[in-house]
């Protein structure tokens, strides 16, 4: 199903997409997040044990209570311990929302799962987890991390130390206060999005509770997604107003904490959502794409200054930019970048990456062929538009397109990136603008460039037309 893009989940789309290219976004994820890959959620974990004590999980409304019940009925919780050691340590499949987030450049997650969904896809995305379960994992860093999932409720692996009970809820503030202080300074200094989470856990509305106080006005806005009620959600249909009534205002109840309702038709909506926020934090990443040993219809002198000022053009539109050091192109964009970097006074590492393979004396036959073939996905995957520029190589004496661009085209193709040809330019560059031609109706933020992209060649000018073909798919999305 496709959202309809209001202006609610525009303004969403707009202000998450901005914290995570900021690096600034965090999640928080619930049993919502887990139920899609097989997982239960409360009322399906402690359904039979609610049974057992004759009491009905769909009548209850505090279902930790019910567990304390259970718990004190039996005289402990070993069997609570088994099943979540049976239910959550099962293998289960992934499912598409945290696929896409798992590949985001988001680092810091934080949840009241029991099972390992979260940090098993970001490790599959190529991520290092750094774990936190216990309190005491928290005065340690794991080297060289990626992301740092915060599991406050505990892990499936040690279900005696999961929390579940009101024994452990009461307990949660001296047994483990250090997760609700990291927790205070997260919800201060970043922005999240709530996912798959209903807000009834109390640990965390007493940890909102205690921000609102403490800053008042000037808390940081947050999102969640909430469906909105049908009456066909409602039994009996006759009380759809009022418990649409109650859902409204609980929707307003939580902006006291600064979190926004992102609402929804459906559930299946949320995908859609996500990989626009997605194509938002990847389109303001470029790869620009090339290599030159001559310089062809262009004089060198008009070549340099063309690349320098795109990289330069590149940085005060906010785009950050990835290149490698090939011969020709890359030192060319890198100076522009660079100049635009130190006039700005911005932080190098936001805007430019550097990526290229380590060659010996131009050669790269040294390399693993499977190590070759990730790393050059890796450079394509982590942008979202790539630009060719020039792209020309000798071959045993004879200058040819490069087979490098050309592989770099093939690899964005597979990729659905959003490319811009500078055919002008000549070689590969202008081999990749008619083969995109030949299928102009996918390339439709290309209808008014092509002509102007495969004839200009004046450094100024066709600077700015590739940062208006930019501003035009930005515009799209």
């Amino acid at each position: 199903m496709v959202a309809e893009m209001n202006d609610n989940i525009r303004d969403f789309i707009k202000k998450y997409s901005k914290a995570i290219s900021e690096g600034n976004a965090a999640i928080f994820a619930g049993a919502g997040l887990s139920i899609p890959s097989g997982y239960v959620n409360w009322s399906g974990l402690i359904k039979d044990f609610a049974e057992e004590i004759h009491l009905d999980v769909n009548k209850e409304k505090d279902l930790i209570e019910v567990i304390q019940f259970y718990c004190n009925s039996k005289g402990g919780r070993g069997a609570v311990n088994d099943a979540i050691y049976d239910k959550f340590t099962k293998k289960a499949k992934s499912n598409i929302n945290i696929q896409i987030l798992s590949k985001l450049p988001i680092s810091t997650y934080w949840t009241t799962n029991y099972d390992k969904i979260i940090e098993n896809e970001l490790e599959k995305a190529g991520k290092i987890v750094d774990i936190k379960i216990v309190p005491e994992s928290l005065a340690l860093t794991k080297s060289n991390r990626d992301a740092i999932l915060y599991k406050m409720h505990g892990d499936c692996d040690n279900p005696s130390g999961c929390i579940l009970t009101k024994d452990d809820y009461e307990s949660y503030n001296i047994n483990r206060q250090l997760f609700t202080t990291a927790l205070q300074g997260d919800l201060v200094s970043k922005t999240f999005l709530f996912i798959g989470f209903s807000f009834d856990d109390p640990n965390l509305r007493y940890i909102l509770s205690r921000i609102r106080v403490l800053l008042g006005e000037n808390r940081r806005e947050h999102y969640f997604f909430t469906k909105k009620l049908s009456k066909a959600d409602c039994k009996p249909q006759k009380d759809y107003s009022y418990y649409n009534n109650r859902r409204n205002l609980q929707i307003n109840d939580l902006l006291r904490y600064g979190i926004r309702a992102v609402e929804i038709e459906d559930f299946s909506e949320i995908p859609y959502i996500l990989n626009k926020v997605s194509m938002h934090v990847y389109t303001k990443k470029v790869f620009v794409a090339g290599s030159c040993r001559y310089y062809g219809e262009w004089d060198k002198e008009s070549a340099f200054i063309f690349m320098s000022l795109l990289g330069h053009k590149l940085v005060e539109n906010g785009f950050s930019v990835h290149t490698g050091m090939i011969e020709g192109v890359g030192p060319q964009i890198i100076n522009g970048v660079l100049s635009a970097i130190s006039e700005n006074k911005l932080q190098i590492d936001k805007f430019l990456r550097i990526t290229t393979l380590p060659l010996i004396n131009g050669d790269d036959s040294h390399i693993d062929i499977e190590a070759k073939r990730m790393f050059q996905n890796n450079m394509i995957s982590e942008t979202g538009i790539v630009i060719f520029l020039f792209g020309n190589q000798y071959y045993d004496g004879v200058l040819k397109s490069s087979k490098g661009v050309l592989h770099d085209y093939y690899r964005a193709k597979e990729q659905n990136k959003y490319m811009i040809p500078v055919g002008s330019t000549g070689f590969a560059a202008h081999d990749i603008l008619l083969d995109m031609k030949s299928n102009r109706e996918h390339y439709s933020y290309l209808n008014e460039y092509w002509d102007v992209l495969q004839s200009e060649k004046k450094p100024d000018k066709l600077s700015d037309i590739v940062i208006d073909v930019i501003r035009t798919i930005t515009s799209s999305i």
